[in-house]
């Protein structure tokens, strides 16, 4: 807003140029010349002084209500332009696996948002690979999930590891191996659920293929008839009215049991792996890397 314009409400506001001055910061001179300068530019005197203070004329009151009017409308401009900027700065677009989404980013996420409710949010839920190749073409800024070993040296992502997470097997309650302690044979005999598997056209990103073939291999799941979808809601109804076993994180076993879900018990230890945090080298993500830790350690704790 002009700064005339400004002076010139704090002096109508206080009827006195020496009170205008103080609020302003200015000296008593240097605003009755910037008043003086105001009215030759618009060719009217806005006020007369007298032993109290300052009496605005009728061309005076005229620009108060409309100087007031054009102070309104630059605040309004001015917070519309604020929530524009902080909507482009504090964008946020994040990858996760469906697992992480309700067991770790969803309350990071919530957080976030309270700090920055401008902001503009695009959560992209699905298959790692296919959410690193998104990371590494910067069509999303993080990607929370399990670390993947054997990535190609040309992808230039960090990995900030957050916590270790441990697999389980999920069935169906009534599930004929739900009430036993399995061991990997008694698996072979029922088909494998896998949610979001790997797409081979990413398979690309990763140039030592072994330990993957090291984890179907403890997994059971290497030789036998798989079932595949991209969504965890069919994946929920598919073990419901099946006997199907769904490889998943313990984590989210609560989760799972609330939809009648449950996990085996295996007389053998089942996959262990790292969760962390992906982005590209050169780029910080402090506000969320901190939510993400606590979130983590509260995780920890429990």
């Amino acid at each position: 807003m002009n700064r005339q314009l400004q002076q010139f409400i704090q002096i109508a506001t206080c009827r006195n140029l020496s009170q205008a001055a103080r609020h302003l910061g200015v000296t008593q001179p240097t605003l009755t010349h910037n008043m003086r300068r105001l009215e030759e530019r618009l060719g009217v005197i806005l006020y007369q002084r007298n032993s109290s203070g300052i009496t605005l004329t009728e061309a005076g009151l005229c620009l108060l209500e409309q100087a007031r009017e054009i102070e309104a409308l630059y605040q309004q401009t001015h917070q519309r332009l604020q929530r524009i900027r902080d909507r482009q700065h504090h964008a946020l677009r994040i990858g996760t696996g469906h697992a992480w989404w309700h067991g770790l980013l969803l309350p990071v996420v919530s957080r976030y948002c309270d700090a920055h409710p401008a902001a503009s949010l695009n959560i992209q839920v699905g298959n790692h690979l296919r959410l690193l190749d998104l990371l590494a073409h910067h069509e999303i800024d993080l990607f929370i999930g399990h670390e993947i070993h054997g990535l190609a040296e040309q992808s230039q992502l960090h990995f900030e590891p957050l916590l270790q997470a441990e697999d389980a097997l999920f069935v169906r309650a009534g599930h004929p191996l739900s009430h036993t302690l399995c061991s990997k044979q008694d698996l072979a005999r029922y088909p494998t659920l896998l949610v979001t598997p790997d797409e081979h056209r990413f398979i690309r990103l990763v140039h030592d293929l072994s330990t993957k073939q090291a984890e179907k291999q403890r997994m059971g799941i290497d030789d036998k008839f798989i079932h595949t979808t991209n969504s965890m809601m069919v994946a929920m109804d598919l073990l419901r009215g099946s006997n199907m076993i769904m490889p998943f994180p313990r984590q989210m076993g609560e989760y799972l049991g609330r939809q009648g879900l449950l996990p085996l018990r295996m007389s053998e230890e089942y996959n262990r792996g790292i969760i962390g945090v992906y982005y590209r080298q050169g780029e910080e993500w402090t506000t969320m890397l901190r939510l993400l830790q606590q979130e983590a350690a509260r995780h920890r704790q429990g």
